[in-house]
């Protein structure tokens, strides 16, 4: 799709994006999603060159519902978040609690990294 195509698309096939918190701690970063009436079975996560990818599924109402006012809806959405370069990608988990996706990832430990300042007796740390 091109940039042209994607400006004229019509209004009704725009992607959604939930309301989102993304969070980081000393230890760990959390990417926090309002996705109420979603199940796990219509949610589901990926990482891809430490891209976080969350895509849903949406549910089409039944035929013999009529709507007379329709503003909570469970449309389709992709979205990718780029994770720190400390994140434990294999310690990844997820909670879905109260309408709210909650992914944690575990950051690793900065390193600290002795370095000898040539000349001097003393050595200095920096944060690698």
């Amino acid at each position: 799709m091109t940039m042209w195509d994607e400006l004229f698309r019509p209004l009704e096939q725009i992607d959604f994006v939930p309301a989102t918190n993304i969070v980081k701690k000393d230890d760990e970063f959390a990417v926090v999603l309002a996705v109420p009436g979603y199940t796990e079975e219509q949610l589901s996560l990926s990482i891809d060159e430490n891209v976080l990818e969350i895509r849903a599924q949406g549910t089409a109402p039944s035929e013999n519902e009529v709507y007379l006012r329709r503003e909570i809806r469970q449309l389709p959405f992709r979205y990718r978040v780029e994770l720190p370069e400390r994140a434990q990608v294999d310690n990844i988990s997820a909670e879905l609690k109260a309408g709210l996706l909650t992914v944690r990832i575990p950051l690793q430990p900065k390193k600290i990294i002795p370095v000898k300042i040539l000349g001097s007796d003393t050595a200095k740390s920096i944060e690698a």
